[in-house]
């Protein structure tokens, strides 16, 4: 591959079982910088494991993993997270009775002659969630007294705070008003503006459809498609999910 066609990552012929049950078989999943890809597929369709794969949680029984055309082997989800990946989880990881900055910075926390900076670590908090166009009340309150879009602009700022080149967001809309839902896809493209990849994970493909720049189909284990969102639709989509049609799946 040229520099020019070289994508941010590059998994290939990516295969993972678990005993018996085949969960991934020869899987091509690639990302550029700039660009939001959806994955989706039913339940048990390799998703999780993918992406576990991609995060370093688990290593392929056999494929490969670019970086920018150079190959890695993650030595686990620490290596993935020093090499720029990061993931949001569903559950969003916070620690409810602290407040943003503190979630933020757990266990890096910013001090000066041994005392935490708290009023610093307010003022960074503050311009990391704005800057992805959430507004809040307090930096102060709990996130357990914040709106589900709030504690989500909260997980995504705090995986940021690393200078990710991959986001990953795993169903970060899910059990959020239509409002906040609206809010959520506006930070993937605030990311996508700022040169962060997004791999954004969902169960609900009008999401999909309205942010994504490409949209990756996953069935029993296989890449049955690989659509450029603007010339797809829901119907092709759920056709593919089930099993019934294979598109684009080359590379």
């Amino acid at each position: 591959m040229t520099e020019q066609t070289t994508p941010l990552i590059h998994m290939e012929r990516i295969s993972k079982h678990f005993g018996g049950i085949q969960a991934l078989s020869e899987v091509d999943f690639r990302l550029n910088a700039s660009e939001i890809v959806g994955l989706v597929g039913d339940n048990g369709a390799g998703k999780s494991t993918l992406i576990k794969v991609l995060s370093g949680v688990y290593s392929p029984d056999e494929g490969l993993i670019y970086i920018n055309g150079k190959k890695v082997r993650f030595e686990g989800p620490r290596h993935a997270k020093e090499l720029g990946i990061e993931t949001v989880h569903q559950d969003r990881g916070l620690v409810p009775a602290f407040r943003v900055a503190s979630n933020l910075f757990l266990g890096r926390e910013k001090t000066r002659f041994g005392l935490l900076r708290l009023r610093y670590m307010d003022q960074l908090a503050q311009e990391s969630v704005e800057s992805l166009g959430i507004e809040m009340q307090s930096f102060r309150a709990p996130v357990m007294n914040m709106s589900g879009g709030q504690q989500q602009a909260v997980a995504v700022a705090r995986a940021l705070s690393t200078s990710p080149k991959v986001v990953i967001l795993d169903e970060p809309t899910a059990a959020l008003a239509v409002k906040e839902v609206g809010k959520v896809l506006d930070v993937m493209r605030r990311l996508r503006e700022h040169g962060v990849a997004v791999v954004f994970i969902s169960h609900v493909l009008p999401e999909i459809l309205a942010v994504t720049d490409r949209i990756v189909v996953l069935h029993r284990g296989q890449k049955v498609g690989d659509l450029i969102t603007h010339d797809s639709d829901q119907h092709l989509v759920v056709k593919l999910m089930i099993g019934t049609e294979v598109v684009g799946c080359a590379g």
